[in-house]
């Protein structure tokens, strides 16, 4: 059974999703929230804390509690994820194309440390959790749009940064797979996985992300040379690039399968008697 707090936060939640308190519209007094549903004052602000954490609701400094405009309720930028290229090098989707490195606030554009590997990206590179790799920090962004920007870390392998240590400085024209191709002599192949999850405070600075309740758009792409004959893949890089949900949407072609090959079987003539319908 739903606690108190929790039936009036369902309330609110479906008077808010169906539109009867339109984004910009202040909530009602607390006061009278409460009195409305015969509660205290501690219930009602521990649905309105749950509702801000889902980001339905936003309070405003001095002037009490708002409803958000929610990224349900609004046309979001559709990232198509495929890999492209120009003269500049290689980019992930046409919606960005434009897109350009933006400074850290120390000033530099491209951020290369050592530091310990996160869990999944360590499991992708084949090494233990927290191994100290080269990662090359980067803050991507429309020119025209400051709100439209993304973070993208790039976690090197540690046998790239012994056989191509250009990676860890300047990489110049056409970027960090330029070089990486150049030194194979033979193209990069790429994958990625699409999840989500709630920003980091430092993440949400750079993503110019203020409200509360707004997740991440993450996308994990790992970067490989396919094996040759007896030789298995070589993944070179894992990169983690992470935007706001509450502007982005994921797209991608959705393929047919081997077990989904055109032309399907036809019904059999049993069905089409059962329905009144000439065979197809």
């Amino acid at each position: 059974m739903a606690s108190r707090y929790e039936e009036i936060a369902r309330d609110l939640r479906e008077r808010i999703t169906s539109g009867a308190l339109p984004p910009g519209t202040p909530l009602p007094m607390m006061k009278t929230i409460a009195e409305q549903y015969g509660v205290s004052d501690i219930t009602v602000r521990k649905a309105t804390s749950l509702l801000t954490r889902e980001g339905l609701i936003e309070s405003r400094r001095r002037a009490g509690l708002y409803v958000r405009e929610h990224p349900d309720r609004v046309r979001l930028t559709v990232r198509h994820r495929q890999m492209e290229r120009d003269d500049l090098g290689y980019y992930s989707g046409p919606e960005t194309q434009h897109w350009r490195p933006l400074p850290h606030p120390d000033g530099e554009r491209t951020r290369v440390t050592v530091s310990p590997a996160p869990a999944d990206v360590a499991d992708l590179l084949g090494v233990d959790s927290g191994t100290p790799l080269t990662v090359r920090k980067r803050i991507l962004g429309d020119p025209d749009q400051s709100e439209h920007r993304q973070l993208a870390d790039s976690w090197i392998a540690e046998w790239v940064t012994v056989e191509v240590p250009a990676l860890a400085g300047d990489t110049g024209i056409g970027g960090m797979y330029d070089r990486l191709e150049e030194w194979a002599g033979r193209p990069l192949h790429w994958r990625e996985e699409v999840s989500a999850r709630m920003p980091s405070p430092e993440e949400a600075d750079a993503l110019l992300m203020p409200a509360a309740g707004t997740p991440l758009l993450r996308a994990v792409r790992t970067t490989f040379f396919p094996g040759r004959g007896r030789q298995q893949e070589r993944v070179v890089e894992v990169q983690d690039i992470r935007m706001s949900a509450a502007l982005f949407a994921i797209g991608y072609p959705l393929a047919r399968g081997a077990s989904a090959k055109w032309p399907v079987p036809a019904a059999s003539i049993d069905f089409y008697q059962a329905h009144g319908q000439a065979e197809a």
